[in-house]
């Protein structure tokens, strides 16, 4: 049984390029089960959130549903932040996903009750993924040093991307049910998730630790601590930036599929468009499973963390520059679902490793107001740029030349970023060899 069970984990090992030492496979476990668990609450809750709301308010609502989510995180956050100074991060973070569960309790009964919960669930749900995602990553940045993290860290993500396909499946294969009753299973998987952060606290000694003296802790709310530290500040940047491009080409993939379907007559247009984001979505979803389990921890062992900071800005200056040339459908197609895939596997575990020489207080404070806040900044620029475009008239080829701009800057961004990030790096050794007893 034991050369089975090793046989399997080098078998795994070599698959994803990642090495797992002796003693690492239960925290490993931990990690990729409970980010699975997680990515298939969410995508479940993803799929049936359209239906919800565009059956009780429409595609107007909508829109003022993501404006909402970014004013109330303003809000939230700092309360976040407080709540980081006050209590073990161990509790907190298991207090907010009983919060969410009570939550998802809440619409259940709504829901049975007549009330169209659609609106605040589509808000609701806005926060929890970023939050709940943003809570994982700060724990798996607060419990693995920075070289085991980098190791590690592409095996735990791929667990991410495996439960966002088999969320999907569940819901896709569900969704004729009454919505209320996958909102059911998905409080159920979330109490799975809280006993597994529980679980993996304990594992690493994390559960017994105490709560440092006042002195010790840094009282600053997680946007001070991003404006005060020039390496955060890089990295929010970069968050702000990627998204504003992503969501711009999102939009302009939409126009052209908009006008791709009104060549076509009235009674084919909705199934074109079905079933044309059926396949994209489909293609994205494989090509992020291959990158995320093929190529990323193979390509941190190549480029290191820098070096792969690079990688998806200088493809979208090529990508969005080859739209501006030549915008047509299957080309921007092509490009979204490069980028796209390339963004959900490399550039998010890239995101989540930036954490792993930051204090305690920035993995928690500070990366929870990154990846909330300057997320949602980033698709509301677009969307005001949207707004600007239309009234300009932009076409395309516009927004495509907005895209390639941005991409300059994000090239920019990005080796600013590596660079501080050697330097932190660097800072970070010199304080441990000063630390280091000397031998006599």
């Amino acid at each position: 049984m034991n050369k089975l069970v090793r046989r399997v984990t080098r078998s795994v090992e070599r698959l994803v390029g990642s090495e797992v030492r002796a003693g690492e496979w239960r925290i490993v476990l931990l990690f990729f089960g409970n980010l699975f668990l997680l990515l298939t609450a969410y995508y479940i809750l993803k799929v049936i959130r359209e239906p919800l709301i565009l059956l009780e308010g429409g595609a107007i609502e909508r829109s003022y549903a993501r404006g909402l989510q970014a004013a109330l995180l303003l809000l939230l956050i700092p309360a976040y932040g407080m709540m980081a100074n006050r209590f073990e991060p161990s509790r907190m973070v298991k207090w907010i996903m009983g919060i969410f569960v009570v939550s998802l309790g809440v619409f259940v009964t709504l829901g049975q009750l007549g009330v169209h919960v659609g609106f605040p669930f589509f808000v609701w749900l806005g926060i929890f993924s970023t939050l709940s995602i943003a809570q994982f990553w700060s724990l798996a940045n607060d419990v693995m040093n920075e070289a085991d993290g980098k190791r590690l860290f592409p095996m735990v993500a791929a667990g991410g991307t495996l439960g966002g396909i088999f969320g999907s499946q569940i819901a896709a294969r569900l969704i004729d049910g009454h919505p209320l009753q996958l909102m059911v299973v998905a409080a159920a998987i979330l109490l799975v998730c809280a006993v597994l952060t529980h679980l993996t606290y304990a594992a690493t000694g994390h559960a017994e630790k105490i709560t440092a003296a006042p002195a010790e802790r840094d009282q600053r709310g997680g946007f001070t601590l991003i404006l005060h530290d020039r390496y955060l500040l890089w990295v929010a940047l970069s968050v702000f930036i990627l998204n504003f491009v992503n969501t711009t080409g999102d939009f302009l993939l939409a126009q052209l599929v908009n006008a791709k379907a009104h060549t076509l007559p009235v009674s084919e247009q909705r199934s074109f468009i079905g079933a044309f984001y059926g396949d994209f979505q489909t293609y994205i979803s494989v090509l992020t499973s291959l990158v995320q389990i093929l190529v990323v921890s193979r390509i941190f062992k190549a480029l290191g963390i820098g070096g792969a900071l690079l990688l998806l800005p200088v493809f979208a200056l090529s990508g969005y520059t080859l739209a501006a040339t030549l915008p047509l459908l299957g080309l921007v197609a092509t490009v979204k679902v490069i980028e796209n895939s390339t963004d959900y596997s490399l550039q998010n575990t890239i995101q989540q490793a930036l954490f792993l020489p930051t204090s305690r207080d920035a993995k928690y404070k500070a990366k929870a107001a990154i990846d909330t806040m300057f997320v949602r900044l980033g698709d509301l620029a677009s969307t005001g740029l949207v707004f600007v475009g239309a009234q300009l008239g932009l076409g395309v080829v516009g927004y495509s030349v907005v895209n390639v701009v941005a991409s300059v800057a994000w090239i920019w961004i990005a080796l600013r970023l590596r660079n501080s990030s050697k330097a932190k790096t660097a800072a970070q050794a010199g304080e441990r060899q000063a630390r280091a007893p000397l031998v006599v």
